[in-house]
């Protein structure tokens, strides 16, 4: 999705795999799931490229999954902080001498 965001216009599933750097076979069901839960949305443009494809479909992220995106982030520096914390010695000082 992070790539979908600095795509506004939207992209093709081919650019889209390598920007994410997933092959087709694996992104095309991580885009469904994306659309049910209405984080992305499909866009069918134009008429196809070749005779044997069906329609050309643009992938663009929604408002939804924005924001999503946004607590994604939220979340996982909240995890990385953490598990910085955990690492540390604990103070040997009175909690009213720490800070």
């Amino acid at each position: 999705m992070e790539y979908l965001k600095r795509q506004p216009e939207g992209v093709q599933v081919t650019r889209l795999s390598y920007g994410a750097g997933l092959p087709i076979d694996r992104i095309k069901p991580m885009l469904d799931i994306l659309a049910r839960c209405l984080l992305i949305e499909i866009h069918v443009v134009g008429p196809p490229l070749q005779a044997s494809l069906t329609e050309r479909r643009y992938y663009s992220i929604t408002r939804k999954g924005l924001e999503f995106l946004e607590a994604y982030k939220k979340i996982q520096a909240l995890i990385t902080y953490l598990e910085t914390e955990r690492r540390r010695p604990p103070s040997r000082l009175p909690m009213d001498l720490v800070g």
